[in-house]
C-alpha cells in the first residue's frame, strides 16, 4: 500500500473486488438485476392483499411462506447491493473525480431504488399486517433477524401512505432528495481552494484548520469561506431542496395526526422526544462547562477568545508540533484499548496490518473521517486523512471504536447489528475516552499533560457547544422553510443566531457560512446528523463512569461489550434501563455524565 513521510497506508479492498471493471462486481450487478426482477413479480401481489386486509379479507395460509421467502431473498440482496455501492463508495473517497466509480455508482443507485420499488409491496403489507400473521411471521428463522426493525417501524404505521403513495416518494427520493447531496459531494469534490499561491482541494484546505501555525489557519479558514461565498447559491438551494422535500413528505403523512420532524429523526435515532429535549435542555443549561472549555484554550493560546479558525488547532505547546507517525499512533491507540482488553487492542494493530485504514492524503479526496463496513464479508473500513497531529489521533481512535462496534457484532445477523446513529457514536466517543485517559496516564511533564487535557477540551467545546449549534441552527432553518425557501442571506443570519446562542462571547467572531462548509447539513439520507453526536460523547462518559463500580476490569469490559451488542436490537432508553438501570429521559443521568466533563475542564483549568 501507498505511504509517505507518516507511513500513511491506503487501504485494500481486494478481497471484495479487485477494481471497478472485476468481472465479479460485473456479475454482482447483473445477477442483481435478475433477482430483482424475481421480487418485483414475486412481491407484486402483496399490494392487492394490502387492500383485501382492509376490506376484512382473512389472509390465506400460504401468504405466509411467501412473505417469508421474498423477504430473505430481499435481505440477501440488500448486503450483495450493499457491499458493492460500499466499495464504490470508498474509491470516491479518496478520488471523488474518477468517472468510472461515478459510472459504476450510478447504476448501483438506479439498482437501489428498483430494488426498493421491488419489495415495497410486501414491506408495506407487513407494517400493515394484523399482529397475529407479524407474531407467526417471525417465529421463521430465515427472518427472525428483522424482528426489532419491522416491530419499531410498525410503531409508525399510523404515518403510513398507500402503497402507490410510497412507491411515488420512494422513486423521487433517487432525483430529488439524494440528487441534492450528491450535488454537494460533487461541490466538495472539485472545488479548488487557492492558499498562498497553492491550489488545493476542498479536504487539503480543511485539515490546515487542525496544524499549528495560527496565520495558516486564519488564511485557510478564509479560503475556504471565499470558496463557499462562490457556491452559496448552489449550497443554498440544497439545503432548501433537502429539507423542503422532508417537510412535503411529513405533510403527506400527517393525515391522521401531524408528523413532526424531529419525531422522525428520534424514531430514525431510536430515541423518545423526550429524551432529545431532555439533553439539548440539560445541556443549555450547563453550557458555561463548554464556554469554560474554549475560555481555557484562549487562555494556553494566549488569546483574549478564540477565532473559528482556532477551535480545531492543535495545542499551542513544543510537544504538539511534533507529527505522529501513523504506526506510531496505532501502537498509542492499541495500548489504551488494551488496557480495557486485550482483544480491542489487537483489533486495532489487525486494522492497521490489513490495510483496513486510509489515512494517506490525495488530491480529490473527499472531506472528514468515517468508518464503514463490507456487509457480505462483516468487514470494518476506517477514511481519514492523517497529517500527524493529536487530534487526529483521537479522531483515528474515534473510527477505530466504530469499526470495534462492527466487529464484535459480526456473527449476530446483518439486521440485528444495523444500530442507530445515536448508539453508534457512543462507541466512537468512548474510544476516545479511553486512548485520552491513557495517554494522560503517560504523561511526565506538564506539557504532555496539557497537550492531552486540551484534547478534552476540545472535546467538550466541540460536543457541548458546536454540535448544539448544529442542531439550533437546522432546527430553525426547517422552522423558516416551512415558509418558503431560504436565501443564503438568511441562511447565514439563522447561523450567527445559532452560534450567539451557544457560543456567547467566547468567540471573537461568528462562522456565518459554517451551514455551507460543514457537509453534515446536505448528507440527504438522515436529518439532524447533529445530536446523536452529543447523545454518545455524554452516554459514553455515562458508561466509563461505571468503571470504578466494577470489581474487575474483565466485568466491566463484559458490561460494554453485552451494551454494543444491544444495540441493534433496542431503544436507547430499554438499553440504558437495563444495562445501567437509569433513565435517560430524566436529566439526572445527562447531569452525572457532564459532571465528568466539568472534572475534566477544572484538571485543564488548573494545570494552566
Amino acid at each position: 500500500m501507498k505511504s509517505d513521510h507518516l507511513n500513511n497506508t491506503t487501504w485494500d479492498n481486494s478481497k471484495i473486488y479487485s477494481d471497478l471493471k472485476d468481472p465479479k462486481l460485473l456479475s454482482d450487478i447483473e445477477n442483481a438485476k435478475s433477482t430483482i426482477g424475481t421480487l418485483k413479480t414475486q412481491c407484486a401481489p402483496f399490494a392487492q392483499w394490502i387492500e383485501k386486509m382492509e376490506e376484512g379479507i382473512t389472509l390465506p395460509l400460504d401468504l405466509l411462506g411467501k412473505a417469508t421467502e421474498n423477504k430473505r431473498m430481499a435481505l440477501d440482496l440488500f448486503t450483495t447491493l450493499w457491499s458493492a455501492k460500499t466499495y464504490v463508495y470508498s474509491e470516491l473517497s479518496t478520488n471523488a473525480l474518477n468517472e468510472t466509480a461515478k459510472e459504476v455508482e450510478g447504476k448501483l443507485s438506479a439498482l437501489f431504488d428498483e430494488f426498493t420499488l421491488a419489495v415495497q409491496p410486501l414491506n408495506v403489507f407487513l407494517t400493515k399486517a394484523p399482529e397475529s400473521f407479524v407474531d407467526d411471521y417471525l417465529k421463521d428463522p430465515r427472518v427472525s433477524e428483522t424482528h426489532f426493525q419491522l416491530r419499531h417501524q410498525r410503531k409508525v404505521e399510523e404515518f403510513s401512505l398507500s402503497l402507490a403513495e410510497e412507491k411515488l416518494a420512494s422513486s423521487l427520493e433517487s432525483s430529488g432528495l439524494h440528487a441534492w447531496g450528491k450535488l454537494y459531494n460533487a461541490i466538495c469534490g472539485s472545488m479548488k481552494i487557492t492558499l498562498d499561491g497553492e491550489e488545493m482541494g476542498f479536504a487539503k484546505a480543511s485539515g490546515l484548520l487542525r496544524q499549528g501555525d495560527r496565520t495558516k489557519r486564519e488564511a485557510a479558514y478564509k479560503a475556504i469561506n471565499k470558496a463557499w461565498t462562490t457556491h452559496q447559491e448552489s449550497a443554498a438551494a440544497i439545503l432548501n431542496g433537502i429539507n423542503g422535500q422532508r417537510l412535503e413528505m411529513n405533510k403527506a403523512r400527517s393525515q391522521k395526526k401531524e408528523l413532526h420532524y424531529l419525531d422522525v429523526s428520534c424514531h430514525e435515532s431510536r430515541i423518545t422526544r423526550n429524551t432529545l429535549n431532555t439533553l439539548m435542555e440539560t445541556t443549555y443549561k450547563k453550557r458555561e462547562i463548554g464556554h469554560r472549555a474554549l475560555k481555557a484554550m484562549a487562555k494556553l493560546m494566549d488569546l483574549k477568545t478564540l477565532a473559528p479558525w482556532d477551535t480545531l488547532a492543535p495545542a499551542p505547546l513544543k510537544s504538539s508540533s511534533n507529527a505522529i507517525p501513523l504506526d506510531e499512533a496505532i501502537t498509542l491507540i492499541s495500548d489504551a484499548f488494551s488496557k480495557l482488553s486485550p482483544e480491542m487492542g489487537e483489533f486495532a494493530q489487525m486494522m492497521h496490518k490489513n490495510n483496513w485504514i486510509d489515512s494517506l492524503p490525495t488530491e480529490a479526496r473527499g472531506p472528514g473521517a468515517y468508518c464503514t463496513k463490507f456487509a457480505s464479508v462483516r468487514e470494518p473500513r476506517v477514511f481519514m486523512t492523517y497529517t500527524g497531529t493529536m487530534g487526529n489521533v483521537i479522531t483515528l481512535a474515534h473510527e477505530l471504536g466504530h469499526a470495534y462496534h462492527n466487529w464484535v457484532m459480526k456473527d449476530l445477523p446483518l439486521t440485528e447489528a444495523s444500530y442507530s446513529m445515536t448508539l453508534a457514536e457512543t462507541a466512537s466517543i468512548f474510544a476516545e475516552t479511553l486512548v485520552k485517559k491513557s495517554l494522560l496516564e503517560k504523561c511526565e511533564s506538564r506539557e504532555e499533560k496539557l497537550n492531552i487535557l486540551w484534547q478534552d477540551a476540545e472535546s467538550a467545546a466541540a460536543l457541548l457547544i458546536n454540535i448544539p449549534t448544529r442542531f439550533s441552527f437546522e432546527e430553525s432553518l426547517v422552522e423558516a422553510r416551512k415558509e418558503r425557501p431560504q436565501s443564503s442571506t438568511e441562511m447565514k443570519a439563522l447561523m450567527t443566531q445559532a452560534w450567539k446562542k451557544w457560543y456567547g462571547d467566547t468567540v471573537s467572531e461568528y462562522d456565518d457560512m459554517f451551514w455551507a462548509s460543514k457537509m453534515h447539513f446536505s448528507i440527504s439520507s438522515i436529518g439532524f446528523y447533529n445530536y446523536p453526536y452529543l447523545f454518545g460523547y455524554l452516554f459514553s462518559l455515562g458508561i466509563y463512569g461505571q468503571k470504578d463500580k466494577f470489581d474487575s476490569t474483565e466485568e466491566f469490559n463484559k458490561l460494554y461489550l453485552n451494551i454494543l451488542k444491544d444495540t441493534g436490537t433496542m431503544m436507547a432508553e430499554d438499553l440504558i434501563k437495563k444495562h445501567l438501570g437509569q433513565d435517560i429521559e430524566q436529566e439526572q443521568f445527562w447531569l452525572d455524565s457532564l459532571s465528568i466533563v466539568e472534572e475534566q475542564i477544572s484538571a485543564f483549568e488548573e494545570l494552566l
